[in-house]
């Protein structure tokens, strides 16, 4: 029954003009580049004047459209965080059509919304260190994403228990739901030791399941 679900998540901060997309093509063409060169060379042994380099621009040109590295670090999360939240509804959706259940979807959602970004810095020697920078100069983009993912994870719980998939618990609220499943996904992409590439998905959808359906039977 409607009656018997969660109101509508809350607007983030992400959707109230706090962060306009990056559109500028000269500005998302050296964002590319520089995904490339933080896992290459790391944050902190990157310079503004080997990311000119990696970018094709002189170094005033770089500085005509970023100030810095870590301008450039934070704008590059935003830009990266923004395409993963759509990878992320776009993989569920695409499993709501093939008839997955619910810990599928919601698998599918986290393993794109996340994993491909896990995967990367995976592969990377300087991995870690690129990681652990992303909390220490820009803390507040990464709360901020979370807030918004948790958010979109509250709207894909609503939208499965309006399509019968699930039904929430009296007490529970979409909301809980969504933040119980950001902060798993976010557990196991902060996991140490690092969970090895092929067992990230996996990971995810064991956390999924816990939360929906629970791991043990309370005698």
């Amino acid at each position: 029954m409607v009656s018997e679900l969660a109101a509508a998540p809350r607007r983030s901060k992400w959707h109230e003009g706090m962060n306009i997309p990056i559109t500028d093509p000269a500005r998302v063409r050296i964002l590319r580049h520089a995904s490339d060169a933080f896992l290459t060379f790391g944050f902190d042994n990157l310079t503004m004047a080997k990311l000119a380099e990696v970018c094709g621009l002189s170094r005033r040109g770089l500085y005509h459209h970023f100030k810095n590295k870590e301008e450039v670090f934070r704008a590059l999360l935003r830009m990266t965080n923004g395409e993963d939240l759509e990878r992320g509804d776009t993989a569920a959706q695409a499993a709501l059509v093939r008839g997955a259940n619910a810990v599928e979807i919601i698998g599918d959602w986290l393993d794109a919304r996340f994993g491909f970004r896990r995967r990367a810095l995976g592969a990377s020697p300087v991995g870690r260190e690129v990681n652990d920078a992303a909390f220490r100069v820009a803390a507040d983009v990464m709360i901020e994403v979370s807030y918004e993912t948790n958010r979109r994870l509250a709207q894909l719980v609503t939208q499965l228990a309006q399509k019968g998939q699930i039904r929430l618990r009296p007490g529970v609220d979409a909301e809980k739901i969504g933040r119980m499943l950001g902060d798993g996904a976010r557990g196991v992409n902060q996991s140490r030791p690092p969970i090895p590439n092929n067992l990230i998905g996996q990971h995810y959808r064991d956390i999924v399941e816990a939360i929906l359906f629970g791991a043990v039977q309370l005698r």
